[in-house]
């Protein structure tokens, strides 16, 4: 089969795709989103205008999507969102998909932070860094099996906006750290998060239980010196 058929059977469509769906109504492209066929469920995720309502109706999609670029392009539709956007995200941590670790993994060898493996962690990390503290106040009050995924999606966005990586921000990860003492998977995920943030040297130096991760931080944060701010 023809690459280009194969690519459009998984969703991909080009920019002249879209001409003839943009003078359709809201209902019209809302109803796309359930389209037979994947281009025109993608063609709907990149026209319909992101708001409260197409955020839910975009998120009950992606539960369901399995074709490549249309969940692409829905994650991309959610990452242009806001703060509102991203307190509806936060419930379908740890929902979509089944690639999120269930238990700790050898180190990474790559020298950038880890791609959330949870697709909502995913696209979290990816959005505007004008929504940190509302993913910051998320870390306070989820279940663990979203804290997990979360803690993911905040070190990432912190890793790519060092401005972010402040005592303050640290101080309520470390306490996050201490709560969840029990919970292996977020003690191995905080230290991989910690290689976000300068303060966490010294704790990672004393590490004893996840040494070769607590290794792999420390020479991060090595590489990155002189760009974060305080």
């Amino acid at each position: 089969m023809h690459t280009f058929v194969k690519r459009k059977q998984r969703g991909w469509v080009e920019n002249e795709d879209l001409i003839p769906y943009k003078k359709k109504s809201t209902d019209e492209l809302k109803s796309l989103l359930s389209s037979e066929k994947p281009f025109e469920r993608t063609i709907s995720a990149k026209l319909l205008l992101l708001n409260c309502d197409k955020t839910n109706i975009l998120l009950d999609a992606l539960v369901n999507e399995s074709a490549l670029y249309t969940r692409l392009a829905i994650t991309e539709k959610l990452e242009s969102g806001d703060s509102a956007t991203a307190q509806k995200m936060l419930p379908f941590l740890a929902k979509i998909g089944k690639n999120q670790h269930h238990s700790p993994v050898s180190p990474s060898k790559k020298s950038s932070f880890p791609l959330p493996r949870d697709l909502i962690a995913r696209s979290l990390g990816r959005m505007n860094p004008e929504i940190f503290p509302t993913l910051l106040d998320a870390a306070t009050q989820l279940p663990n099996v979203k804290l997990r995924e979360l803690i993911d999606a905040i070190g990432y966005m912190v890793f790519y906006n060092p401005c972010l990586a402040t005592t303050k921000n640290y101080q309520l990860l470390l306490e996050i750290k201490e709560s969840y003492k029990t919970d292996v998977l977020i003690q191995w995920k905080i230290l991989i998060c910690f290689s976000a943030f300068p303060q966490s040297k010294e704790l990672l130096q004393k590490e004893t239980q996840f040494v070769s991760e607590a290794q792999r931080s420390l020479k991060i944060l090595e590489t990155k010196k002189g760009v974060f701010q305080n």
